[in-house]
């Protein structure tokens, strides 16, 4: 199986009680609507860890509901947290905040949480990437460019694979249940 050293990842949390409600107690659409989501434990138990080489890192996104899952999801797969990689300033097409209800604020930001394993840190090519990636929220869950950009340019031309992909980029071999995967998970 070939192995790599970055991971890129967009689990399909799945909300369950974090499913916020209007304020006449009913409960908001639920995500199964748009995508196939996972509970926690399924999510864990991917074999991540046989596709990652010694020295790995890992991009994984999260909302603020969900960053103890992600982290505990980090761990079960080899790695350890390190830090908030990157915030995503969601904004409309004309450069307007995007506000989407939350169970007790509304919500303007994603976040993509960075761990480790190995020494990785002698991978690292430059040291001026922004963490705040300010950009258009366009179709549901699709994540900005600018991020995997981002991932190049901090790490180089490693191998790398997006988890849960939703679309085939180029330079990226891809697993999910919307694209054709590269590998078998």
């Amino acid at each position: 199986m070939k192995k790599y050293q970055i991971i890129y990842a967009d689990p399909p949390w799945s909300y369950g009680s974090k499913q916020p409600f209007r304020s006449d107690g009913v409960r908001f659409h639920s995500l199964d609507k748009e995508y196939k989501t996972m509970n926690i434990k399924d999510i864990c138990d991917l074999n991540v860890k046989s596709l990652t080489e010694k020295d790995a890192a890992i991009f994984m996104w999260s909302t603020d509901s969900h960053i103890k899952e992600a982290i505990t999801c980090m761990e079960a797969w080899g790695f350890k947290y390190v830090t908030i990689a990157f915030i995503w300033e969601k904004v409309t097409c004309k450069g307007n905040l995007v506000a989407n209800l939350g169970a007790w604020t509304m919500k303007n930001y994603e976040i993509c949480l960075f761990g480790t394993k190995g020494a990785m840190q002698k991978h690292k090519e430059v040291n001026n990437i922004y963490q705040k990636v300010k950009a258009e929220r366009t179709k549901h869950s699709k994540k900005p460019e600018q991020v995997r950009k981002n991932i190049e340019l901090l790490f180089g031309d490693l191998p790398r694979i997006e988890l849960f992909a939703r679309k085939k980029t180029e330079g990226w071999d891809v697993w999910g249940n919307e694209v054709e995967s590269d590998i078998q998970l």
